[in-house]
């Protein structure tokens, strides 16, 4: 580990909290430069994105995951949060910490809550980058996600059960169940009309939760939109294929010309494509 993302690792490894409305909200920090922001998807917490946010903050940004209320360490309702809640919670975090405008990365259920806030608070927002995005419309919806969530079990590492079914143990099982009802009742496509700030669809070739339509479809309405595949990843595509991720990432963020120290060119083992994978 070099230096650089080794001290990065070290400031992301301190729990930090801001006061929100009364609540204190937890969240990781690391890294000085334009702001990223890394929003975990449903029942996790910041600490899901540990292979993530040292490598980029080392990279010259400002990398900062917070905990959406309810979820890791930050106290919420128990029937959880509906999808326009999410987004004005983030919005109310960023406005604490009085965060500038930053590029925002969702995974699964939060890739609807920053698409939200990019549609409620386009000045908060210069780009998206959802990676895994839930909101498929269609009958069944939440079978078909829980069938894709089943078959997804089988092409995971190892190493990310333990993390994950502990954060979903914290949870609970009826903020999970409620907050991830809510948001099955939501469409993205609707807000795409209103999102100015430009945007990528990442998805893992494995993934069996994220259809390639509906990816290709999202990915044509966003701003300067297109469709990263990653090779071999499933649905946590952040954690399993972390370094290609990451590289995703930062080339998207070089051409949002974020004004950041020169460094090498990067080299993507992915596939862009507006067809399937």
């Amino acid at each position: 580990m070099s230096s650089g993302v080794g001290e990065a690792a070290a400031a992301w490894s301190a729990e930090r909290r801001v006061n929100v409305g009364g609540v204190r909200v937890r969240f990781r920090e690391a890294g000085t430069g334009p702001c990223i922001v890394l929003v975990h998807g449903l029942g996790i917490s910041a600490d899901y994105w540990f292979r993530n946010g040292p490598a980029l903050a080392a990279a010259g940004y400002r990398v900062l995951a917070p905990d959406l209320p309810g979820f890791g360490r930050t106290r919420g309702p128990a029937g959880g949060l509906s999808v326009p809640q999410q987004a004005a919670a983030l919005d109310h975090w960023a406005t604490a910490l009085e965060l500038e405008p930053a590029v925002y990365v969702g995974h699964s259920l939060s890739c609807q809550a920053v698409l939200e806030l990019a549609a409620i608070a386009p000045a908060r927002v210069r780009g998206l980058l959802l990676a895994g995005p839930s909101g498929a419309p269609g009958r069944h919806r939440l079978l078909k996600q829980a069938w894709g969530l089943f078959l997804d079990a089988g092409r995971e590492p190892w190493r990310l059960f333990p993390f994950v079914l502990q954060a979903y143990l914290r949870a609970g099982p009826v903020r999970f169940w409620k907050t991830w009802r809510a948001g099955a009742k939501h469409d993205p496509f609707a807000l795409l009309p209103r999102v100015t700030s430009p945007g990528i669809v990442v998805v893992g070739t494995r993934d069996p939760v994220v259809t390639p339509a509906f990816a290709q479809a999202l990915a044509a309405g966003l701003p300067h939109g297109r469709l990263v595949w990653i090779e071999g990843a499933a649905h946590a595509v952040l954690f399993d294929r972390s370094h290609a991720f990451n590289r995703v990432i930062l080339r998207f963020l070089e051409e949002l010309e974020l004004p950041t120290a020169p460094r090498s060119p990067i080299r993507v083992a992915a596939a862009e494509s507006r067809g399937g994978p």
